[in-house]
């Protein structure tokens, strides 16, 4: 088995062995093309990720064709031609994988697929748990390991999906009726993001439908008060009807019934 894993540190795997990749430079060059999911990268491009405003090569093509011939090396040396960079057109390079499932990052792209289909066909079990076979696949901060303005955006980016996913797991969840067992994952999650208000709302809602009205309303006004006074605006409009409703004891927003028991 081949994994190529980019959702926390870099990592290159073969039939249970761990391979090293080479060199910072090179490990950086790898993940940029891996973040690319198969798409090509232009030379400039991977020299201005990597290198950023380091003017002190001489020849800065022909020392990320060095990098670039090094990872081939490496890549045929543990995996075959299950993982290779190809040249796609000139100055333009792409990472070509045998099975798109070899690396994580495609791999989550196709469990999340799989999940918002069982949605669309109404099996939110299904969704639920293809979601947390794609929360498992982070082992960490993506892209932390690299300097330069490209790799903090990606990674902030990789971080918001996976909040995402996380977010979308927990609204199909209270859908099924686990309000309960949710309490203490969207706490952390609060904690973590106190003005993330699609957070701050799920956890109200669980929290309303465990009969804590008190602690819902209060995490508003918590929520408010610190959006004001960070931010300077006031909750959203889906927090703020949200709060009316929790007020007004709007049946609407009780849980689901429990699903029927097959006989």
């Amino acid at each position: 088995m081949v994994e190529l894993l980019l959702l926390g540190p870099l990592e290159l795997w073969h039939d249970g062995r761990q391979w090293p990749i080479g060199s910072p430079k090179a490990r950086h060059v790898l993940a940029s093309l891996l973040y690319a999911q198969g798409e090509p990268v232009g030379v400039e491009t991977l020299l201005d990720r990597v290198w950023g405003e380091d003017d002190t090569l001489e020849s800065p093509v022909a020392t990320l064709q060095s990098y670039l011939s090094r990872l081939r090396t490496r890549l045929a040396e543990a995996v075959g031609d299950r993982a290779r960079i190809d040249l796609a057109s000139p100055r333009r390079y792409r990472l070509r994988v045998a099975d798109p499932d070899d690396v994580d990052l495609y791999r989550l792209r196709r469990i999340r697929a799989e999940a918002r289909a069982a949605v669309a066909h109404g099996d939110r079990e299904a969704a639920v748990a293809q979601l947390r076979r794609a929360q498992a696949l982070w082992r960490g901060e993506p892209l932390a390991e690299f300097p330069g303005a490209w790799a903090a955006a990606a990674g902030a980016r990789l971080t918001e999906d996976r909040r995402s996913l996380q977010e979308e797991r927990i609204r199909l969840e209270l859908e099924l009726g686990r309000h309960t067992d949710l309490i203490g994952e969207l706490r952390d999650l609060v904690a973590e993001n106190p003005l993330a208000q699609r957070a701050v709302a799920a956890l109200m809602l669980a929290l309303y439908r465990s009969g804590r009205d008190g602690e819902a309303l209060e995490l508003y006004g918590t929520t408010r008060r610190q959006l004001n006074d960070q931010l300077g605006i006031d909750p959203g409009a889906d927090l703020r009807t949200l709060q009316r409703r929790i007020l007004a004891q709007d049946t609407t927003l009780d849980a689901p019934p429990p699903p029927a028991v097959p006989t």
